[in-house]
């Protein structure tokens, strides 16, 4: 296999430490002591005229004088050095460099340090971390590019990449359950970016997953050709995404000049890489606790057992609102149940397995082993507590891994309070192969995101089976690339095109062709003024529905015509039993991105709307139709029949294959109100926006879509 261009920062030949220090707590310091500690079997040479050695190392006076040239240089100086250092350091064989500080200096001028030292590692072809970073460790090969004093850290199959510092720290730092084989903070990533080290990441043999805290995506093309990585090698990625909120995302700009992206986008994005977004970081180290262990879940779904009814009742309603859903256990199963539980326990999963102290480890032990070995079971957890350090707590240490060697299934176990006092006595168990799990709300979202992993790679490759007319992509592609606004006739007949419904309708200049329109068409029908430059027609007042007769028609069009000018549209008035609004919107990082959601003012007030990624598939469709708010109405209500969702499908596929052809000379395409019935259904309203009309590309800008 060739190298990976990271190779000289993660596996380098040697490291050198420039600026090393002997002056206990300084940068220097601290970046020579995790060096020396790490394991690295190559050379490690600190670099400081002022020293003889450092910690036992011999030190060298400046780069030119070490014996051998060190890949990889850690750059362990102020900001008024950095420039020289790695200038000197690139000219004597260095191929990647670490640069803790912040990369600005005061009363700089133009242009910055920051952009001098990016130009200078891109010109030399070097992979370089940070600016503004902690650096990394890479467990398998023993390097440690970083000043954080790192303990022991057992390696593992974790590999964490992370734009915030407290969290590169905390959770290879404090939790010894966690075990990596590499964390990494990027800093400002002036060249090398976290779509880089994912890639490498990916490489690793040893990798099973990857937890990434982000502020933003600097390379979204090869951000996505690492998540398409991941799914060729089936290897779960974990997301905590921050800049969710205008505040956040104004924050993140600020703490490292991070465009924070649009967070639909990013949705979208997750959802079509299967990518299993977490909130905070305790569901997202429970999450990677899990799937370390368990990356890959078999079928069916969850099965726990508990030692308290109240807080067994408490894990039911913590299933029930993340959307886990326990294993329907069968007759063998609940057969077993009876003959190990005491009278008055039912024989269900979950399981109350508590048959009092003297006969609790068997009762757990058999109560988990029948749940485990159940066809319908993927996974099993042990929820518990920490209380004291005493004989119960080392036997339910002890149960999951026995259910584990006797059934071969996934088994982990959960303490209910995160704050148990004794957390650390789950060590053990850890390390003999069981997830521990702190609180049991984490417990459930990491069984979910386990689940949904599962069911994600089990879906075929997301692939439309729609294929536009070539002659249709070049006809529109032209038309759009000249940035002339698309009336809603010619947005129609883009539609239609591309296999979308829409309502008939004709463009007319006199009352004559409106009357003629309306008998061709039949009543009732719908007025709307077609004047060039009013896109949104009922802000003006110049749309007229249900107009039932001739008499009603002309009165519309005498008023509309009076106000807004003489071109109208007059079109079918069709029913539908669903309001729905469809579009695409273009993301300045990822592109194109299909919306559904609730139509009409609905989407405004209940911003009830999913992004889609394309291609797009019919099951891709059916998972967003499904998230809605308003998915119930698609089922029919009030006696209404269910709607035809295979033509909904297909029109939302259909309108995804038109984003991907269309989507760089595209800005927004505006499909609302798209009725549903059982008969079909229809758009009765298209905007099209070519990009040259309008350069927003802000999926929260388009709220009216």
């Amino acid at each position: 296999m060739p190298d990976h261009h990271l190779r000289p920062m993660f596996e380098p030949n040697a490291i050198a430490i420039v600026g090393a220090s002997a002056r206990e707590g300084s940068l220097g310091y601290r970046a020579t002591c995790q060096a020396l500690i790490g394991g690295f079997e190559g050379g490690i040479y600190p670099i400081n005229p002022r020293y003889e050695e450092i910690q036992g190392a011999k030190c060298y006076p400046s780069y030119d004088q070490l014996p051998e040239s060190a890949e990889l240089a850690v750059l362990a100086v102020g900001d008024k050095h950095i420039e020289e250092q790695l200038r000197f350091a690139i000219k004597h064989g260095a191929r990647a460099a670490v640069i803790f500080t912040s990369g600005y200096l005061d009363e700089d001028i133009e242009p910055v340090l920051k952009d001098r030292l990016e130009k200078m590692a891109a010109d030399a072809g070097i992979s370089l971390c940070g600016a503004n970073c902690m650096g990394f460790v890479q467990l398998e090969t023993g390097v440690r590019g970083t000043w954080f004093d790192y303990e022991e850290l057992r390696p593992g199959n974790i590999s964490l990449i992370s734009h915030s510092g407290i969290v590169y720290r905390a959770l290879a730092g404090a939790d010894p359950r966690l075990k990596f084989n590499m964390v990494v903070s990027p800093g400002q990533e002036l060249v090398t970016t976290a779509a880089d080290y994912l890639d490498y990441a990916l490489s690793l043999e040893s990798t099973c997953v990857v937890g990434l805290l982000l502020e933003t995506v600097r390379d979204p093309a090869g951000f996505r050709r690492a998540l398409a990585k991941a799914n060729e090698r089936n290897i779960p990625i974990v997301a905590l995404k921050v800049g969710q909120t205008e505040l956040s995302t104004q924050l993140a700009q600020s703490h490292s000049g991070a465009l924070a992206g649009n967070d639909a986008a990013y949705s979208a994005l997750f959802e079509h890489y299967g990518v299993q977004r977490v909130q905070d970081i305790d569901e997202l180290s429970a999450t990677l606790a899990l799937m370390a262990e368990y990356p890959n879940l078999g079928a069916g779904q969850l099965a726990s057992a508990h030692d308290s009814g109240g807080l067994r009742g408490m894990v039911i309603d913590l299933a029930d609102k993340a959307g886990v859903q326990f294993s329907q256990i069968s007759k063998d199963t609940t057969k077993r149940l009876e003959e190990v539980l005491d009278y008055g326990l039912p024989p269900v999963n979950p399981v109350d397995a508590w048959n009092g102290l003297d006969g609790f480890e068997e009762s757990f032990t058999q109560s988990l082993t029948a749940l485990a070995n159940d066809a319908d079971t993927a996974l099993s957890i042990l929820f518990t507590d920490i209380i004291i350090e005493d004989e119960v707590w080392d036997t339910f240490m002890r149960i999951p891994k026995s259910v584990v060697d006797a059934t071969g299934k996934p088994v982990a176990l959960a303490l209910n309070w995160s704050r148990s006092p004794k957390a650390d006595s789950a060590l053990p168990a850890q390390l003999s192969g069981i997830p521990v799990i702190d609180g049991a709300g984490n417990a459930i979202l990491a069984a979910k995101h386990a689940l949904s992993y599962r069911d994600f790679q089990a879906q075929p490759p997301k692939m439309s089976r729609f294929r536009p007319d070539a002659g249709a992509v070049s006809k529109w592609r032209r038309i759009l690339a000249e940035g002339n606004p698309l009336d809603e006739a010619a947005s129609g007949e883009l539609m239609a095109d591309f296999g979308i419904p829409v309502a008939p309708y004709s463009v007319t200049e006199t009352l004559e062709e409106t009357l003629q329109a309306a008998e061709r068409l039949g009543y009732p029908v719908v007025l709307k003024t077609a004047v060039e430059g009013i896109l949104h027609k009922s802000d003006v007042g110049g749309v007229r529905p249900n107009l039932a007769d001739e008499v009603m028609l002309k009165a519309a069009h005498a008023d509309i015509t009076s106000r807004l000018g003489s071109r109208t549209l007059v079109s079918k008035m069709v029913e539908g039993d669903v309001e729905l609004a469809l579009g695409v919107v273009v993301d300045e990082q990822f592109g194109p991105l299909v919306m559904v959601g609730a139509g009409g003012i609905l989407i405004e007030v209940l911003k009830d709307r999913e992004f889609l990624m394309p291609p797009i598939d019919q099951a891709s469709a059916a998972a967003a139709l499904g998230r809605l708010k308003i998915a119930p109405m698609l089922d029919g209500v009030r006696g209404a029949p269910p709607v035809d969702r295979q033509r909904l499908f297909a029109a939302i596929e259909r309108l995804g294959a038109m984003a991907d052809a269309l989507g760089d000379v595209l800005s927004e395409v505006d499909l609302n109100p798209f009725l549903a019935s059982s008969d079909g259904c229809v758009a009765v309203d298209a905007l099209v926006v070519p990009k040259a009309v309008q350069a927003s590309n802000s999926v929260e800008e388009a709220a009216h879509v």
